[in-house]
């Protein structure tokens, strides 16, 4: 069993000059790139492939893609367009945050103890030319007296 280990925090006056350097479009820069190839990642492994399996479907070596799953390749838009195709996912998916998966669902069953009402479809034509003309329809399929005139 893989054992996680808590990241320690380490503070140095190098450090942190280095990062004082870097902009914060530089960082947001990384920041998607970051979040890119990760959801990369996470398609590949819904559809049960690594790295080895992706390169062989799009066709690329596999260091080509241990390269995009670092988080540190500028993609174009030709190479993003073929991943997404590879994966089957829209080319947005890629950059879009995850979407909820619901899990647990429960049907909600209402019934009316109301008496169905009649409701009259009008459509442009009228009878006499014997297209559709008007058209009754009941809720939950019981017959009234119009129900002989729906035509459909």
């Amino acid at each position: 069993m893989n054992k996680i280990i808590k990241a320690r925090k380490y503070s140095s006056s190098k450090l942190q000059e280095l990062l004082d350097e870097v902009t914060p479009l530089e960082m947001e820069q990384t920041k998607t790139k970051m979040q890119l190839a990760a959801r990369i990642e996470d398609f590949m492994r819904a559809k049960g492939w690594n790295k080895s399996q992706f390169a062989t479907k799009i066709g690329k070596n596999p260091s080509e893609i241990t390269k995009w799953l670092s988080g540190t390749q500028n993609f174009t838009v030709d190479v993003l367009t073929e991943i997404a195709s590879t994966l089957d996912v829209e080319l947005v998916a890629l950059f879009g945050k995850q979407q909820i998966q619901v899990i647990y669902r429960k049907e909600i069953v209402v019934k009316s103890v109301a008496i169905p009402a009649a409701i009259k479809l009008t459509t442009p034509y009228n009878q006499r030319e014997g297209v559709f003309g008007n058209c009754y329809y009941t809720s939950q399929g019981i017959k009234s007296n119009f129900s002989q005139l729906y035509q459909a």
